[in-house]
């Protein structure tokens, strides 16, 4: 009986990183097609994080 069990929750566990394989390509394929898609249209600003934006003023300042 305790066989069964830990095959299954083996098997469980296969099923589960599967699904997160699966779901981790579908994400990336999406991401991929949208940063494809705002290399087309470069008038697209990017917004940068306040910490960022200072640093860059100071390097441009130098």
């Amino acid at each position: 009986m305790e066989h069964i069990a830990v095959i299954l929750v083996l098997a469980a566990a296969a099923v589960v990183v599967l699904g997160m394989l699966y779901y981790s390509f579908k994400l990336l394929k999406k991401t991929q097609e949208q940063e494809k898609l705002e290399r087309r249209n470069p008038s697209v600003e990017y917004q940068l994080h306040p910490k960022l934006k200072k640093e860059q003023e100071q390097q441009k300042k130098k």
